[in-house]
């Protein structure tokens, strides 16, 4: 309890400075009496305006300031669709890939509260029927780690804080936490709803442009820039600290073609409507993990993909054969792997496109031309040749 009450303490005096509404734009958001944080986890929710209720499981509050840092679920996007800069706005709360409006058909109204502990909070209401619903945190006591969301709050429990984003704040910024080393090196598969720029020195971000079931590998690209929105990456730290590996939320960055990473928002294990998960299919997924010091994508007896993590994506047989896919930079492709030797002529050879799928297995050398204009890799036991065929 004496945890929670401190942990509680060391959020107020820190956050109370930045809880302000400042029009469209990327923001936490806190409960102003119990310090919760809200998470989107989950994108279903209904509402019965006959009897206005509504289903806003969909969330939950968690008071872990220091987790909150690191966590996607917690970063909501502002759409400010009437009134800003007034004391009600109407607004769509945005996050994970989804909104409020999404699956409730409603905008939320933002309206201006007291000052709570010295800063500015907010009322968030939605008109369900003839109703106005108030949001709020339900469970009162300030002792749990978690509570849950009400639309039938009533008093002080419906103040919330409206935090935003800035890489630069003492608290209200995110940071990645990795969860693998290699190479002396931090990584974390990542995928959020927000794009993103690297704030830290020695951030790097990569996606998979090639993938190589012949040689077992997978090649990286660095993406530079800003990150777009919805974009699964792998994300290279130097430090193992969240508060070292800052992001910038925000801006607006070229889609990263080809990339052969996905993604999902959600693994809501929460009982009746709200279980969200996808399974991982074991033969079409690779979850990146470390093997004798050293990045790979391999096949993960885990039961559902985590949310807000990226995983390899594979095409066709020929890549759901490979159990195990090292990581290679473009340069190590070029130097060790796309060098090829000449075949005779009068040899058998499967043939693979570019990016390592296989076309045709055993067929004569002299027949590849028939396969129409492209650029092949001929492979004859050992040997591989690169074949333009015009």
């Amino acid at each position: 309890m004496k945890k929670l009450l401190l942990t509680a303490a060391i959020s107020l005096t820190a956050l109370s400075a930045f809880a302000d509404l400042q029009g469209d734009g990327y923001y936490r958001v806190q409960n102003a009496i119990t310090k919760r944080y809200a998470y989107l986890l989950d994108n279903r929710g209904s509402i019965d305006k006959g009897r206005g209720t509504a289903d806003v499981k969909a969330m939950k509050l968690f008071m872990d300031a220091e987790a909150m840092k690191s966590d996607p679920a917690t970063v909501f996007y502002i759409d400010c669709v009437s009134g800003e800069g007034t004391r009600s706005v109407t607004s769509n709360i945005k996050g994970q890939g989804t909104g409020l409006y999404d699956f409730f058909g409603e905008y939320v109204k933002i309206i201006t509260g007291k000052q709570v502990d010295g800063a500015q909070s907010y009322y968030a209401s939605a008109s369900i029927g003839s109703f106005t619903k108030y949001l709020g945190d339900r469970e009162h006591s300030l002792y749990e780690e978690e509570g849950y969301p009400d639309v039938d709050a009533t008093g002080d429990w419906r103040l919330w804080y409206i935090h935003p984003m800035d890489a630069a704040s003492d608290d209200c910024y995110f940071g990645v936490l990795p969860t693998l080393t290699a190479g002396g090196k931090y990584y974390k598969p990542f995928y959020a709803s927000f794009p993103f720029t690297p704030k830290s020195e020695g951030m790097k971000v990569y996606a998979i442009s090639q993938v190589s079931p012949y040689h077992g590998v997978v090649v990286i690209k660095e993406v530079d820039g800003v990150v777009p929105a919805g974009t699964p990456v792998i994300i290279e730290c130097s430090s193992p600290l969240v508060s070292a590996n800052r992001l910038d939320i925000g801006g607006t960055g070229q889609a990263v073609s080809g990339n052969r990473l996905r993604g999902v928002y959600f693994n809501n294990d929460f009982p009746l409507n709200h279980v969200n998960r996808t399974v991982n299919d074991k033969r079409t997924m690779r979850l990146l993990t470390v093997k004798d010091g050293a990045l790979v994508f391999e096949q993960s007896d885990e039961t559902y993909l985590p949310r807000n993590e990226a995983y390899l994506q594979l095409s066709g047989d020929s890549e759901y054969g490979v159990g195990s896919y090292r990581i290679v930079t473009e340069a190590e492709w070029d130097e060790k792997y796309a060098a090829v030797e000449s075949i005779s002529v009068d040899r058998t050879v499967d043939v693979y496109s570019l990016d390592g799928c296989l076309v045709k297995a055993g067929i004569q050398k002299s027949e590849v031309s028939s396969l129409g204009k492209g650029i092949y890799i001929l492979r004859s036991g050992a040997a591989m040749e690169k074949l333009v065929v015009r």
